[in-house]
């Protein structure tokens, strides 16, 4: 029943999930996040009073920011464990590289919101207390970015790994053609996406745009296009 579902109503149309059980693996990986996740909101004690309740209520914005990011990291892991199955030696290995850096970016990921929400406020208010309280000056908001970009480089150059160790049991895993084009799409993009991060590592630390260079992480739609063209379906 749940294949014939997943056939229709999930957002992988065009491969067979051969991940149909949940694995051990997959319940640690979900843990992991799920304490990634939990560390973007609770960043300190709880609320005392009611102005700290409605500080609380009012961190929501940048909170929600992280959170879409560690999202989408959870749902590519998703994925790649729905599509391929796998839960061999050197997957187990990737994955828990993979899962250190996921709590080793959640700190630095709610870091860099938090002044961008600092800064926004700052803008439209003049009330640089958000900024100040978190010492995210221009400079630490800079290398705030640079971090999580480089930890976010080597999840995804793990991420596009697994990929290729799949490809490389394609005929064990009896992909399909289109399946094969999907993998080795799948791999590419995430290696672009690498070499997305890296530049804006490499911005942030090196040029003038310091935090601003955050916003070259757009570099990653027209990278998804192109691998798209690139290894076209059979019937696309």
């Amino acid at each position: 029943m749940r294949t014939e579902l997943a056939k229709h109503l999930d957002h992988d149309p065009h491969f067979e999930w051969r991940g149909q059980s949940v694995t051990r693996l997959e319940n640690l990986s979900d843990i992991v996040f799920a304490l990634a996740l939990g560390m973007l909101l609770l960043t300190g004690a709880p609320p005392a009073t009611f102005d700290e309740l409605i500080e609380f209520l009012i961190n929501i914005v940048p909170v929600s920011a992280a959170f879409a990011i560690l999202f989408m990291m959870w749902n590519a892991h998703f994925t790649f464990f729905r599509r391929y199955g796998l839960a061999d030696t050197k997957i187990v290995f990737l994955n828990s590289v993979l899962l250190l850096l996921v709590l080793f970016v959640a700190y630095p990921l709610r870091f860099i919101f938090d002044s961008l929400f600092g800064y926004v406020v700052f803008q439209f208010t003049a009330d640089a207390t958000r900024l100040m309280e978190s010492n995210m000056d221009f400079t630490n908001s800079a290398n705030g970015v640079a971090i999580f970009n480089a930890g976010y480089a080597v999840i995804i150059l793990l991420t596009s790994l697994m990929y290729q160790h799949a490809l490389s049991k394609a005929d064990m895993l009896g992909l399909s053609q289109n399946e094969r084009q999907l993998t080795k799409r799948t791999m590419w993009m995430y290696r672009g996406e690498m070499v997305c991060a890296i530049i804006v590592v490499m911005a942030a630390t090196l040029t003038p745009l310091g935090p601003f260079a955050g916003g070259l992480l757009i570099l990653i739609w027209p990278n998804a296009v192109y691998w798209g063209h690139k290894f076209r379906l059979d019937d696309a």
